[in-house]
């Protein structure tokens, strides 16, 4: 499923072995909400490590205008919650999926309004490939920021979820190496 992108910087490596050991602590809840995945794409830019973020469409009915990451619900056709994270990414700004290498995923979560549980994906690319156009019905803008201090204009539009995952990837990114 992936591209040979080249050899993973370091940074990537203590984050996929901290995200490993957190994975191995957490057990998923079981929940009868339904399942949805969003794909954390993490790069290396000028200002050091990058995130892939979207600013949502002000026409959606849910969370119009927020900065959030590209995802969505889970199809019945989807073989798990990585598979989700990719099409949605896809469909939402035309990301090739074989241009991005997993990582693995954060402990599921539920959505603030109780109705859904939240996988976030946690992937990286050195070069992720972009060959589809954006759906400009679910996306009006895409953002590849900085993690580290994101600009205020952008942290002001981020959904909670969004500011979490943020939060407990900069945690991870932070923690010493297992």
């Amino acid at each position: 499923m992936t591209k040979d992108p080249g050899e993973r910087p370091e940074w990537v490596c203590s984050l996929a072995a901290a995200l490993e050991c957190v994975r191995s602590q957490t057990g998923r809840r079981g929940s009868t909400a339904r399942e949805a995945a969003v794909l954390v794409l993490l790069t290396d830019g000028p200002d050091g490590v990058q995130v892939l973020l979207t600013e949502r469409s002000s026409t959606l009915d849910s969370y119009p205008g927020q900065v959030t990451f590209p995802g969505g619900k889970r199809d019945p056709t989807d073989a798990d919650l990585t598979a989700t994270a990719l099409r949605e990414a896809r469909e939402e700004v035309g990301l090739d999926p074989g241009s991005v290498q997993i990582l693995g995923s954060l402990p599921t979560t539920v959505d603030p309004t109780g109705k859904t549980t939240v996988t976030p994906v946690l992937a990286w690319s050195a070069s992720p490939d972009f060959p589809e156009p954006v759906n400009s019905k679910e996306v009006a803008k895409i953002h590849r920021v900085a993690i580290r201090g994101l600009p205020a204009s952008l942290a002001s539009q981020l959904g909670t979820m969004t500011a979490e995952i943020i939060d407990a990837v900069l945690a991870l990114m932070d923690a010493p190496t297992p």
